[in-house]
């Protein structure tokens, strides 16, 4: 698949690609109870998705016969086809979810890892507007974190992370937990946990990856990914020194467990995607008009300003006070403004409104979407919608003698 991916010099600094047998043989040296469940194409190795996903056929055989439930036809083409765009994802392999069961089983996964015409440039073109051939100067990348190795081997671990952490999906748990946040913290989490055991404790790179998931929440609306509060607990642990010598299981244990603290409950991935959806038409205005990053980073500033001075949900308000205390670090200190003194003022005084106001509890999502979502979800595990309470259990009597 050609992308019409142009290297510059700044790609060329990255250094070279990661060396995917080495990391494909690392992953089983380190889970050799994955070899029969996890499955990592090499396009360094094959040409195509068709003959990636033919030289796993046994493989998935095996898994099929052990697990007959199993899904195949679906996961190969998926996997293939993604395999043509060499695009990181991870592809479940699993029973139909629309089953009358309340937890569907995850049989397998097949891993595709990111291809080499990605560089740290192009990866984080695609993390910040999901375009691999723009070359976007906001939000600035240090050049440290210019390094495609490691870029990619955070996908991968990334990819890798899904495939070690949710093994299941339980349906009822869909009502009050955003179970794809979790699942996308579980893997980022794993993921940063490796890289500091990679590249050293020391590495900033967590921070930067922090940090892109909060703004891409407020600038793309992609709240699945918001990460930002699972790794800050992350970055914590790491600065307390309590991530030393993890094994690869305690590391998939440690972002199991730091997910199912910090992800997002159904109601608060509802109101984030609400709120933000204001910050998200700016994005789509300034790539209609192509307007210039100063005057696009003041209209963000200004929206997210005003949305956390008036939100009534502590998740948007978290993200807004992230978002402004952070975004300095990467605006170009050259980018001329718009804004007039008063303006500027104005978004002052919200921040400091929000700052004065202590949310704590997150408004139910009431829409006819969510309505709805819950009925299928019941319809699914065989459940009354509303289900009544158990009787009462009567005292005993008095028993004959």
């Amino acid at each position: 698949m050609k992308l019409g991916i142009v290297r510059t010099p700044e790609d060329d600094a990255g250094g070279p690609s990661l060396d995917l047998e080495k990391a494909i043989a690392e992953f089983y040296t380190d889970f050799p109870e994955h070899k029969k469940d996890v499955f990592i194409l090499n396009h360094q190795k094959f040409a195509s998705g068709q003959e990636a996903v033919k030289s796993i056929a046994p493989a998935l055989d095996a898994l099929k016969g052990d697990c007959p439930g199993a899904k195949l036809p679906f996961a190969k083409s998926m996997a293939a086809g993604m395999f043509a765009g060499k695009l990181p994802c991870s592809v479940n392999i699993m029973a139909s979810p629309f089953s009358q069961k309340p937890e569907e089983p995850i049989f397998g996964r097949i891993v595709i890892p990111a291809g080499d015409e990605f560089s740290a440039r192009l990866m984080k073109s695609i993390f910040v507007s999901n375009d691999p051939v723009a070359n976007t100067t906001f939000p600035v990348m240090k050049d440290e974190y210019n390094n495609t190795e490691m870029w990619q081997r955070y996908v991968l671990d990334h990819e890798l992370g899904h495939a070690v952490t949710q093994l299941a999906l339980n349906k009822a748990e869909m009502k009050v937990s955003s179970l794809g946040n979790r699942a996308e913290c579980e893997a980022d989490v794993y993921s940063m946990i490796r890289h500091y055991q990679r590249y050293g404790h020391d590495s900033t790179f967590p921070e930067y990856v922090r940090d892109l998931r909060n703004m891409n929440a407020v600038h793309k609306g992609d709240v699945t990914h918001w990460t930002t509060r699972a790794l800050n607990e992350l970055i914590d642990m790491n600065a307390e020194g309590k991530l030393n010598n993890l094994t690869p299981q305690q590391a998939r244990d440690l972002a199991v467990d730091i997910a199912a603290r910090n992800h997002l409950s159904a109601d608060a991935e509802y109101n984030m995607s609400q709120a933000f959806a204001e910050t998200v038409k700016i994005t789509r205005e300034a790539r209609k008009k192509k307007t210039s990053d100063g005057s696009r980073i003041m209209s963000y500033l200004d929206k997210v300003c005003d949305i956390a001075a008036n939100t009534k949900s502590p998740a948007v308000q978290e993200t807004c006070k992230h978002y402004m205390s952070h975004i300095k670090h990467y605006t170009p200190l050259d980018l001329p403004q718009d804004r007039s003194g008063a303006d500027i003022r104005k978004m002052a005084e919200n921040l400091k409104k929000a700052y004065a106001t202590k949310l704590t509890h997150e408004p139910r999502d009431t829409s006819l979407g969510r309505v709805f979502r819950d009925a299928v979800i019941d319809a699914q595990i065989n459940k009354p919608a509303n289900d009544p309470k158990p009787a009462a259990k009567k005292p005993d009597g008095p028993k004959a003698a």
